[in-house]
């Protein structure tokens, strides 16, 4: 993976879009409305006005994170001439990075691309990874593929454009990172204000953190698995909350209540204690409210929970927590203690 952050970024930017034009691979840009609006200047920086006779706009939201955003996407591609050695740039968010990934990965069999992740979440974890995917029948991430991109381009500067709700949703990737590999890192987050979560250095901690788990698990086998703290359950809650709750809540939002779920079940489990437990309850309830929920809404969460594309026959396997910064994979855990951990998780609500 070729990630660079700020200066460097730039610099290495500039020179791939020359070198592509120098090869004859044309550039094709995606972006949503929000990246269109606030970044793609940043990138004008880097090419020719030419440059964006080639933009594909798509509507922002997880709400288009479908097959039908990549049939439109595909046919402009195809209307616009790109060709085997085109190149798509995708420069937005996580939705951005896994549907653009997707599709290029699929085009014609497959054509280069490139990110440029414009939020906190896309930046320390979407963009990481060579994961790309779209969700399918109201399930998060049900169709993808493993597709490494050409190079990540990481911009700091751009945060500077995002509401608060969508820096806390990345901060709770940044929180996943800590509790499943560094306890140090959790420390240093604890005492964050929301200025400081955009701090460079925080940053750079959870793209290395990310980085180096990848680098041991490609593929998603083993070690990468931890990677998953939170997500089976905050999944299932994001994909409910987009149909059925009044307000939807962010990804990082959903893995959040996710993460307390998830420890919960580590305690119950004895593989932490109490007061561990609750350290991790309370600092995540610092940053993110528990809603409230009807009986039928867990159990409309459950059944999205066995449709988990980490099942695995009929086992649902969990990462759960030894202590603060150690994690292990592969936790096999009952249907009676997951929706008793969704039930104390909802009785937090205020």
């Amino acid at each position: 993976m070729n990630i660079w952050l700020e200066t460097e970024a730039k610099n290495n930017l500039k020179n791939l879009i020359k070198t592509c034009k120098i090869n004859g691979n044309s550039i094709f840009v995606l972006c949503d409305d929000n990246s269109a609006k606030f970044c793609l200047p940043t990138i004008e920086d880097c090419a020719d006005e030419m440059f964006f006779d080639n933009l594909i706009v798509i509507p922002q939201g997880e709400e288009h994170k479908n097959i039908a955003t990549c049939c439109s996407v595909w046919q402009q591609l195809m209307a616009k001439g790109a060709d085997k050695k085109s190149v798509l740039l995708c420069v937005g968010g996580g939705i951005v990075c896994d549907l653009g990934g997707f599709v290029a990965a699929t085009y014609k069999r497959g054509i280069k691309h490139v990110l440029v992740p414009t939020t906190l979440l896309s930046q320390v974890d979407a963009a990481i990874g060579d994961k790309t995917a779209i969700n399918f029948e109201q399930a998060k991430n049900q169709i993808g593929l493993f597709a490494p991109a050409l190079g990540t381009y990481i911009f700091p500067h751009f945060l500077k454009t995002l509401p608060e709700k969508e820096v806390y949703s990345g901060f709770s990737e940044m929180l996943k990172h800590a509790l499943i590999a560094d306890r140090n890192y959790w420390q240093a987050l604890k005492l964050a204000s929301i200025e400081e979560v955009l701090n460079i250095d925080l940053i750079q901690k959870s793209i290395d953190i990310k980085f180096k788990i990848v680098e041991q698990d490609r593929h998603d086998e083993s070690e990468r698995r931890k990677l998953n703290f939170g997500h089976t359950i905050g999944h299932a809650i994001e994909a409910l909350s987009i149909s059925d709750f009044s307000v939807a809540l962010s990804h990082g939002h959903a893995v959040a209540l996710g993460m307390i779920a998830v420890s919960y079940i580590s305690k119950n489990l004895n593989m932490i204690d109490n007061q561990t437990f609750e350290e991790i309850k309370d600092t995540i309830l610092t940053y993110f409210s528990v809603p409230v929920v009807q009986e039928n809404q867990i159990n409309a969460i459950l059944d999205l929970i066995k449709n988990d594309k980490k099942r695995e026959g009929s086992s649902l396997n969990f990462t759960l927590l030894t202590s603060i910064g150690t994690s292990v994979v592969n936790q096999q855990v009952s249907n009676e203690l997951i929706e008793q951990s969704l039930k104390f998780l909802f009785s937090l609500a205020e």
